[in-house]
């Protein structure tokens, strides 16, 4: 199997877990919400793992209305700084955020989740990509408030800026 496969397929492997863990706590008619998330349960997924709050019962793509609340420490390197508790308007260019307001607008509106590939250019990296997937989460069972995430990186990093290593 060839390298980009290979990853993809691992990438698949990883989204698969988090789905299968997120549908098993889904109740008939009724998201999951944030509490019943054990970490524990996801342990080793933690570091492609991210929260991120909506701001408004209809963010209506609007980039402002979603928070990244959390994000796993793998995902430094994705983003060459730290994202936890920023703003989208805040991490991404206008036309990146449009496109992250775009995708969970429509996990919020449909109460389904979400998947795709995005090319990681915008970052400098054109031969790098996002396999993502968005998870419905609601504190009430049926307003989407909380997208869980999940992040895999393919391909080659040509990042430019930090390195992601940090001190402690």
């Amino acid at each position: 199997m060839t390298g980009m496969a290979a990853e993809m397929l691992s990438a698949l492997r990883m989204h698969e877990e988090v789905f299968r863990y997120w549908k098993s706590l889904r109740r008939p008619g009724r998201l999951p919400s944030r509490a019943d998330i054990d970490p524990c349960s996801v342990r080793k997924l933690l570091p492609t793992i991210s929260l991120i709050d909506v701001l408004a019962d209809d963010p209506a793509n609007e980039p402002e209305r979603f928070r990244q609340r959390l994000a796993g420490t793998d995902l430094y390197t994705a983003y060459g700084m730290e994202i936890t508790g920023k703003s989208f308007t805040d991490i991404y260019g206008p036309e990146e955020a449009r496109y992250w307001a775009e995708e969970l607008t429509f996990v919020v509106r449909t109460r389904k989740p979400g998947v795709g590939l995005h090319s990681m250019a915008w970052r400098g990296s054109k031969s790098l990509s996002l396999f993502w997937l968005r998870l419905p989460l609601a504190s009430d069972g049926v307003n989407v408030d909380m997208i869980l995430g999940h992040d895999a990186l393919i391909g080659q990093p040509e990042l430019i800026g930090p390195s992601g290593i940090r001190a402690a």
